[in-house]
Order: C-alpha cells, then sequence, then structure tokens
C-alpha cells in the first residue's frame, strides 16, 4: 500500500455495543466540561488575566502530569503518522486556544460555544467524505443540514448586530476548522485517550514556557485575585486539560470522529443555559432559532435516530 493510500484509510472501529455506550456517556460528559470552559474562557478573556497565563494553565500544567506518560510511550507515538500527530497538535493547540479566547472577548458565550463545536462536524464530515470518500446517510444529510442552517442564523445575526461581533465569529470559525484537524488525526492515530491528551498538552506546554522565557509577555498573576486565577487553573490545566482530553479521545474511539464531533454539537445548548444563569447573558430570537436547529440537526447527524454505526 502507498504511503498516500494509508493515510486516507479509515482505521476501522472494533467495539461492541456497551463500549458504544461508555463512548456516549464520555462524549455528554465533554459536553458538560465544554461547557464550563467556555465560560471559564469568556470570564477570563474580560478579566486582568494575561493570555499567556491561562495558556500555561491549559498546556503546561496537564503537560508536566503527562510528560512521563509521553517518555514511557515514545515508541508506539513514534509509529503514527506525523501528519497526525501534527494535527493533534495544532488542532487542539496553542492556535486553537488563543484564537478562542481571542474570539470570546469579541462575542457571547452562546456565539462561541455555538460556533465551534457546532460547525465542526460540517468540516469533520467534509474531510470525511472528501478525503477518506465516506458515505454520507440521509439522516446525517438532514442533520448537517439543520447545523448549517443553524449557524447562518448566527452569522446573521453578528451580521445585524456589527461592530466586533462579525470578527468574533470568523475567529469561531477558524477555531472549529482546527478542532475538525484535530478530531479527524485523533480518529486516525489510533492512540489512547491519555496518549492523545498528552501529545497536545506536553509539546504546546513547552511551547508556552518557552515565550514565557523569552520575557516578551510578562504573568499577570499578581495582578488578579488569587480566587479568580485558581479557578482559572482547576478548570483549563486539570478540568479540561486533562479530563476533556481524556473523554473526548475515548469517544472517538468508541463511537468515531463525525458521530463524537456531533454530540460534541450539543455543548451550546448546556454553555448557553450556564451563561444564562451565571453570566446573565441574554439570547436573541435569531441567536435561539440557529441554536435550536444546530440541536435538531446533532440529533440526526449522531446516528442516533438512524441506529446507525
Amino acid at each position: 500500500m502507498s504511503h498516500t493510500a494509508a493515510l486516507t484509510q479509515v482505521t476501522p472501529l472494533s467495539t461492541h455495543a456497551g463500549q458504544r455506550w461508555i463512548g456516549y456517556l464520555a462524549a455528554l460528559f465533554t459536553v458538560f466540561i465544554w461547557s464550563i470552559y467556555f465560560l471559564s474562557l469568556r470570564l477570563g478573556a474580560l478579566s486582568p488575566l494575561g493570555s499567556l497565563d491561562i495558556t500555561l494553565f491549559r498546556y503546561a500544567v496537564p503537560g508536566v502530569l503527562l510528560l512521563p506518560l509521553l517518555v514511557a510511550r515514545r515508541a508506539r507515538l513514534l509509529m503514527v503518522n506525523p501528519l497526525w500527530l501534527l494535527g493533534m497538535m495544532v488542532g487542539a493547540g496553542v492556535p486553537f486556544f488563543l484564537l478562542s479566547m481571542f474570539g470570546m472577548g469579541l462575542a457571547p458565550v452562546v456565539q462561541g460555544s455555538t460556533l465551534i463545536p457546532g460547525t465542526a462536524p460540517l468540516f469533520v464530515t467534509g474531510l470525511a467524505v472528501l478525503v477518506f470518500r465516506q458515505p454520507l446517510s440521509v439522516w446525517r444529510r438532514l442533520g448537517l443540514g439543520a447545523v448549517l442552517a443553524g449557524v447562518c442564523c448566527l452569522l446573521w445575526q453578528g451580521h445585524r448586530a456589527g461592530g466586533d461581533l462579525g470578527l468574533g465569529q470568523l475567529l469561531f470559525l477558524l477555531c472549529s476548522l482546527l478542532w475538525a484537524l484535530f478530531t479527524i488525526s485523533v480518529r486516525q492515530s489510533g492512540l489512547r485517550p491519555l496518549e492523545v491528551a498528552a501529545v497536545v498538552t506536553v509539546p504546546n506546554g513547552l511551547l508556552a514556557i518557552g515565550y514565557l522565557l523569552i520575557g516578551q509577555t510578562p504573568l499577570t498573576l499578581s495582578q488578579v485575585p488569587m480566587h479568580e486565577w485558581l479557578s482559572q487553573l482547576l478548570v483549563q490545566g486539570l478540568i479540561v486539560g486533562l479530563g476533556a482530553g481524556f473523554l473526548f479521545g475515548y469517544a472517538i474511539q468508541r463511537l468515531g470522529a463525525e458521530i463524537s464531533a456531533a454530540i460534541g454539537s450539543l455543548t451550546p445548548v448546556c454553555a448557553t443555559l450556564l451563561a444564562w444563569l451565571l453570566l446573565q447573558e441574554s439570547i436573541q430570537p435569531l441567536t435561539g432559532l440557529g441554536l435550536m436547529l444546530v440541536t435538531l440537526g446533532v440529533i440526526c447527524a449522531s446516528g442516533l435516530l438512524s441506529r446507525e454505526g
């Protein structure tokens, strides 16, 4: 088999029904963690806490914890195609994180939590169909069409609002494309969930530490109350860095990239409710319509209605 053919060959799933149900639970727990992640990003973007501080929390903290695992599994990791390793490091790494954080400084939680995971299934399915020649069932066509319609509602709301909201939406769409690259790369790599988390956090954590050592951007921890940066450390470093990385990697192993990305699109529902309760963010009618269409699209695209594998 040629090198190109090996890249475009879909890695088969080998799971039984019980493992798939655990995969669904892992994906749903990931949705809850991502919802907290978006709220944390919004609060971080609006606080005096610097972007370098939050980046260190997100990658350096779990990276230090997972460094022994990376060293112990280096032989296995080096067997993975470098393209998939790079896709994981970039797709869920510092570029994704900084773009999403800057976007959260320009747009409310409902926009980011809908556009990033909500658009990801469109990108993932596009890659699966174009690159891997995956079939596209009727249910998934309907579901992805609803997701696309919901995203268009959100973009139109941003166009009507004007200001920085449109720029924030553009950054979110770039994040979604990166996340789709990460999702496909995890699916094709065949790595275990903690190995995926190590591949993402260790090199990106080293990158953030290296940038800190250069001394161009000072830390801002001394300017922020301890409880504020400690909550960011807990959410970004441990809950998201370790918890979400493990759970989403497990879900992809058990369900595949497309279904995992589709279930991940339920994040805006949970995140919007939390933002409404905790941050008092309002929801415009067009935004609400977009959120509803994305949710309905997820139910169809996930394959739950058709019971497809």
